[in-house]
């Protein structure tokens, strides 16, 4: 995913959109239930919860990385 990509990932998913994505292999969900938003990782549906997407972004992790550290490494299926 390019800078680009990321940054209109991340204006959809503050306009509540709820997005998939693989990093290495494994499907990632970003869905919203109220004021919470949550990443879950398919395969065991571990997931993690904050307290709407501004936290997710800040604080959610990916193999013990921040999204924003491992954006390049991400894609969407078109």
């Amino acid at each position: 995913m390019t800078e680009k990509e990321y940054l209109e990932f991340k204006n959809l998913i503050s306009m509540g959109d709820e997005l998939n994505f693989y990093y290495k292999n494994d499907e990632y969900w970003i869905s919203h239930i109220q004021d919470k938003s949550f990443l879950s990782r398919t395969k065991d549906s571990y997931t993690q919860e904050f307290c709407g997407h501004k936290e997710l972004f800040e604080h959610a992790t990916i193999e013990s990385k921040k999204i924003s550290e491992v954006y390049p490494k991400l894609r969407q299926l078109k």
